[in-house]
């Protein structure tokens, strides 16, 4: 049966290039190493950083003790966690294509793209997903309670073809109130 794995990089997160260079090298020994192969199911390709800005990469394997013997026979112990069977892998940041876990987050961790506005009422940060749709682009911010519209931002697109950011905006949703 194939487990899925995911291996993130521990430590400080001021050097990103060490970080995704000790990524690269434990990637490499896993594949010459270990029976390891992208997970047919949830295929995730790549490097990407978590919520937390830490480096992790995933893969499926039959053999997670194996996978375990590499980790610690070249030395990478103290360096990385290792997870079995992590969250699926949600949905990529529109800017740079990086997955930072089941929620896509308010700000990408790798590319500090804004995907959408704090909530007003509350000045939470909440990602899209988490919103309670009531109707059309009336919602409920899931931490204050209060109704709230989101729409994309006008416009959408830069001149250089790249998304503007924010990409969503949210607005406090003013009652309305029949006579």
């Amino acid at each position: 049966m194939l487990v899925r794995m995911r291996v993130t990089i521990k430590g400080a997160r001021a050097d990103r290039a060490s970080e995704l260079r000790t990524a690269a090298d434990i990637r490499r020994d896993l594949w010459a190493h270990a029976p390891v192969e992208v997970d047919p199911d949830h295929p995730l390709h790549g490097t990407h950083r978590d919520g937390d800005g830490r480096a992790y990469f995933e893969f499926a394997t039959e053999f997670p003790s194996e996978v375990r013997r590499v980790i610690e026979e070249y030395g990478y112990t103290d360096n990385v966690e290792l997870t079995e069977t992590p969250a699926l892998p949600g949905d990529e940041c529109v800017d740079c294509g990086n997955v930072a876990g089941p929620e896509r987050p308010t700000v990408c961790p790798n590319c500090q793209f804004r995907d959408i506005t704090p909530c007003p009422s509350c000045g939470e940060e909440v990602p899209r997903q988490s919103y309670i749709r009531i109707s059309g682009d009336l919602f409920r911010c899931p931490r204050c309670k209060n109704r709230v519209r989101l729409r994309f931002n006008d416009p959408m697109f830069l001149p250089d073809g790249g998304y503007n950011q924010p990409l969503v905006v949210v607005e406090e949703a003013t009652a309305v109130h029949g006579v």
